[in-house]
Order: C-alpha cells, then structure tokens, then sequence
C-alpha cells in the first residue's frame, strides 16, 4: 500500500483545521491555547481515508506568520498539499508564503480548497478563482485543481475527496529499504508508558525492538511500541505519520528537531554545500556571509550563508551554490530539502538542496569546489562516485562509498558496475569485502610505495627490505592498515613490490652487501662458531670486525635471518644448533639431578659464569627452567 503525507497551507483564519475535521472527523487542534484563541499555533495530526481504499497521514499546519516555524517542522514531511484559500478573503499574505515554501521543498503534487463558500456569492467565488490561478502560476501547483467547499454545508467534500484521491495517485512512492530517518516534530511523556517521539517516517523502515540512535547527540535507544494511526504495528513504513515509544530516555534529552534513525547510518555537521535558490519575492539582494534561519526537517539553526560563485550578493530570482556555516549541528543528507528564512524582519526568502552534507570549509571563488558542485547537482551516480574516491585519493569500500555519496545501493551498484566494465575504476581485494579506486589514483599510490621502498632500501642496503608499518606511516601515517595491506597486496600483484617474511622490497631486488661487508660477516660468523658456547660478546665483536654499532647490528640481523645464529640476549649471540645441544644437556641434568647452579651450567658447557648466566636467564624465559632460591629445577 501506497503511504504518503497531505499536508495543509494557507493563510490563518482560512478554515484549514475546520476542513480537515470535515473531511476526517478529527479536531486537529488539540492544545488549550488553540481551543481558546480559535487559532493553530502547533501542528495538528489527523488521518484520512480517500477514495480507492487509499489511507494518508495529514499535518494541518498553523496559518498565522509568527507560527511560520512550526509550519516548516510538519512542510519537510509533504508528498502533497491542499493549499486553502478562503472565499471571503481570497490569496494572502501566508498563502503566498506557503506556496512559495512547499514549492520550495519539491512538493508537486497537491490541490486548492476554496472554503467557506456559503459566506460569498458566486460572482465572488469566481474573483477568488482568479485569484488563485495567478498565484499558483509558475509554481508546482499550477494546474492543480480548485474545489469549492463549505465545511459547514457539506458542499464539495465528496468532490474535494475523489480530487485528493487523483492526486495521490500521482504521488510516488517513498523507498522503505535501507536504514531509516525520522525528523522528530513531536516528544512528551504517556503515563505508565514513557517518553513518545511522533515524525513522518522519510526514509526506510522501523521495527518494534531495532536499535536507534537520536542525533546529533548520539544517544542510543531500543524502539518500542510503533503506532500508525492510533494503532499498534510491528513494523513502520517511510511515508507513514509514526510514534515511537523510546524506554529509559526522558523528555529532556530528545527535542524537535532531531533525528532518529539506524545506528551509523546518519552524522551531525555544522557545514553544508548546497544549491540556493533566492525567491523573487525575497525583500532584498542576500549579501556574502548573511546571517540566516536554516530549516531543516524539523530544525531550525542560525548559519551564515558563504556565496561560491565570487560575487558579493544574490539578486532575488538568482541561483548560487553556497556553503552555510551553521551554529548548531543538522542532520542532513545529499539531495535534502531546506528552507531560508532571513534574521530579521523573519520572512522566507529562498531554499534549495544539499549537495555535500559533509564538506570541507571553502573559500569564497574556488573554481574546482564550483566544478564539483555542479557534478554533485546534476547527481549522475557514476560522477558522483569518481568524484568521491577523487577527492579521497584513496580506496573505498562499498560501504564507504554509499556513506559518502549518500546515494541509495540501487543507485550505485549499477553505477560502479558500469565503470568497473570501462575501465574508469578498479577493484583490489581488502581484507574482506573488495575496495574500489581508480586506476590512475591507484597507479599514483603504487609508485609512491615503490619510489619510497626505493629511498629506505638505498639507505638501509643490508636490510631485505622495510617494515610494512614504516612503509604505511611514509605513505600515509593516517592511512588505515586494512587499505594499506590492500594497495601492497595490488603493487605484488602488479610485479613492482615483493613481500617477505613481512619486509617489503622492490621486486628482485633483495639485500647488498659489498665485498668488505660480506667478509665482516663470513669473518662474524666463524668467531660465533669457534667460539661454542663463549663467543666474542657484541663489544668483543666492534673490537675483531671495526665495524660501527648500526653496521654490525645489521650484519648480525642478515645472519639471524639465514639462520646462522640465535639470539640469547642484545649482546650473546650462539652459532645454529647451540641452543638446543644446550637445552638437552639442562633438561637431562634437571632429569637426573632435580636442580641445576650455575656452575654445573658452566661445567657442562665449558663456558664462565659471564655466559652461564645469561644462558640460564634465556632458558627461563623459554620456560625449560624456573628459579628457584639460588638454583633452577624444570619449569
């Protein structure tokens, strides 16, 4: 089933809450000051049924200015309008600021009610007619159909239903796949059940017992009790008018404004890229920098408005790409709706959509941010997703790349397949899932870790090659390891880089040794083995080789590496096959005898106390011996 929102606009005293309980028997003014006033301050909730077995949400929205705000909180949740236009008064101030708002909003569907026709004559009603075909022209609603009604006779509501009904039918249908968003307009308490959030469901769905979380402050929340329409469901719908029962939060930490929905899926910001239109009826030229009321969904912020064209100041009636620096974080995603509202006097005066929710902070004429801007408004998926890794300059994810074009998984895989078949990206293996770059982004990082396992294999020629974590931090020291490991694994795969024992070298390129430094290591190595088990001592062996400490470190790490010798402290190092001829001699003492002194290591072994020690020492280490008062027994 189809769901949708109606939502009302027009001027105060127009009959918009009167209507409404025509149509649906629901008195959507609920607050006391309303019954008292005779006037919508808050948004008002009803829902109809239209003919063809259609059901709809309605938000019946205040009509007075200074309730403009409140109207924007229940607008951002439009699929249709019924804009109402009194006889008796015809199109007003508020009329034409609603219609400008829904306008705005992308809202292109709806319908005019002329109301309270039993209070005019008919010469009257086809004035008003007039009237209204002139301020619809130009807008969404032009051509939209104008049913006469009396709330109070009954006159043209059955007309003004099957009316409803057409139109809704040409609404289209909101995509309840993927995580859900839920702009809360709404939040009190019911006894006995707890804190309640009401919002239109924009996007995806929501099930009794899913996990939320509220932003911007990034509360975490378990979902209970879904209702739709007075009535409990399982599960919600985008498109549907939604209240969500949230246990053990109270009132005060979730306000209008917010929004609820999956967890990692939505992010606050306090910048935003968009398209700015500024409406021909705006008082007056939007300078660079202005201070502005931006509603979003359900919020408003104060932000200033950076103007990215160069010039100084907007004429009413032009379009500019802007970049808002706003004073409170917004939740908002690619290809959003939003409203402007000036400081003061507060009135309408432009609107647009998000195009980068997450941008980095512009100057005020940069023509590359102009460029990428127009590539995100015309919102062609494979642009969209080359402009991402681009600005990236790194592999992506499929996940990542949904995060950060915000395009919807329909949108992209068809995208990503289309430019891994030309060519225009390339697919490496990651640790898991396949990331994704382009091949001229990809060919760039490949070289750069060749030309860097070049630099450090030049400075360290003894070395088989570099450590894989020194190698990332030259690279990139924020670069993430499960990336790195990706675009090393691409460069083997390539043939440019080689991989061993988890040093990376240039492909058949491995250690250099010269003559000299190959005879300091064959003559290491025979001083090592005459030596048995009391060799030269890393002092001894700067003394017998001349060489400086980091050479002979270096020397000694080829030989460990071949195998040669073992390592039993910085300084002692045993020819192949010593430890272990020492650890069977140890362990059938201890076997025999029960304990072991130094001495007897000593005895057994042929070598002094200066050896016997720090042998012992590596043996518990090993855990083939445990110290126990001034002797060893078995571990």
């Amino acid at each position: 089933m189809k769901n949708f929102i109606i939502g009302t606009a027009g001027h105060i005293d127009h009959g918009k809450t009167e209507l409404i309980k025509a149509l649906t028997g629901i008195d959507t003014d609920r607050l006391k000051e309303e019954k008292e006033r005779g006037i919508s301050i808050e948004l008002g909730f009803a829902d109809i049924e239209l003919p063809g077995g259609l059901k709809a949400g309605v938000v019946d929205v205040p009509g007075h200015e200074h309730f403009v705000k409140n109207m924007l909180a229940g607008a951002t949740g439009f699929d249709m309008v019924l804009l109402v236009v009194a006889a008796d008064d015809g199109v007003m101030p508020q009329t034409t600021e609603h219609l400008a708002i829904v306008d705005l909003l992308g809202v292109e569907e709806g319908v005019v009610a002329i109301t309270k026709a039993d209070l005019v004559e008919e010469d009257m009603l086809e004035l008003v007619k007039e009237d209204v075909l002139e301020a619809v022209a130009g807008t969404a609603l032009e051509g939209a159909e104008i049913i006469v009604t009396s709330s109070r006779t009954g006159q043209g509501l059955d007309e003004l239903r099957e009316t409803l009904a057409k139109a809704a039918g040409r609404v289209g249908i909101r995509s309840s796949q993927g995580p859900f968003r839920l702009p809360v307009d709404r939040v009190f308490t019911l006894k006995g059940i707890g804190t309640v959030i009401t919002g239109t469901l924009w996007e995806g769905s929501v099930a009794d017992g899913d996990e939320a979380f509220i932003q911007p402050s990034g509360r975490k929340v378990r979902v209970r009790n879904i209702q739709v329409h007075g009535e409990d469901v399982e599960r919600a719908y985008a498109g549907q008018r939604v209240a969500l029962n949230l246990p053990g939060i109270s009132t005060e930490e979730i306000e209008r404004g917010d929004v609820i929905g999956t967890p990692g899926y939505l992010h606050p910001t306090l910048m935003l890229d968009g398209l700015l239109y500024l409406i021909d009826g705006a008082p007056r030229p939007l300078k660079n920098r202005t201070r502005v009321r931006f509603h979003h969904g359900t919020r408003e912020v104060m932000a200033r408005v950076v103007l990215l064209g160069g010039q100084e100041e907007l004429q009413p009636g032009e379009t500019s790409y802007v970049q808002f620096r706003l004073e409170r974080p917004v939740v908002a995603l690619y290809r959003d709706r939003y409203i402007l509202r000036s400081y003061s006097p507060v009135t309408t005066i432009g609107g647009g959509h998000v195009l980068d929710s997450h941008p980095r902070k512009h100057r005020h004429h940069q023509a590359a941010i102009l460029d990428s801007l127009d590539k995100r408004e015309k919102g062609v998926p494979e642009d969209l997703i080359l402009l991402v890794v681009e600005e990236r300059g790194l592999p992506l994810s499929r996940r990542e790349l949904l995060s950060w074009t915000e395009l919807g998984e329909a949108e992209l895989g068809p995208a990503l397949e289309g430019l891994l078949s030309r060519a225009g990206m390339a697919e490496i293996a990651g640790d898991g899932d396949p990331l994704y770059v382009t091949p001229s982004i990809l060919s760039s990082l490949q070289e750069r870790m060749t030309s860097l396992s070049a630099e450090l294999h030049d400075a360290n020629p003894l070395k088989a090659g570099i450590e894989k974590e020194a190698l990332r931090q030259r690279l990139d020291a924020g670069l993430g390891v499960d990336v790195f490991e990706a675009l090393l694994r691409s460069a083997v795969s390539a043939g440019k880089l080689e991989v061993e024992a988890g040093k990376v070298r240039l492909a058949g390129r491995g250690r250099s040794l010269s003559q000299e430094e190959s005879a300091r290591k064959d003559e290491l190595l025979q001083a090592i083995r005459e030596g048995e088990y009391s060799p030269p001592l890393f002092k001894e062996m700067l003394e017998i080789t001349g060489l400086e400490k980091n050479k002979l470190r270096d020397i000694l790490g080829i030989l460990l590496e071949e195998g040669d010798i073992e390592q039993v402290n910085p300084d002692y190092f045993l020819a192949r096959g010593r430890v272990a001829e020492a650890e069977e001699r140890i362990r059938s003492h201890l076997s025999s005898r029960g304990n072991l002194e130094v001495s007897d290591v000593r005895d057994m072994l042929g070598a002094s106390r200066k050896y016997a020690i720090p042998l012992l020492e590596f043996m518990d280490r090993r855990r083939v011996t445990r110290r126990d008062g001034d002797h060893r027994i078995a571990y």
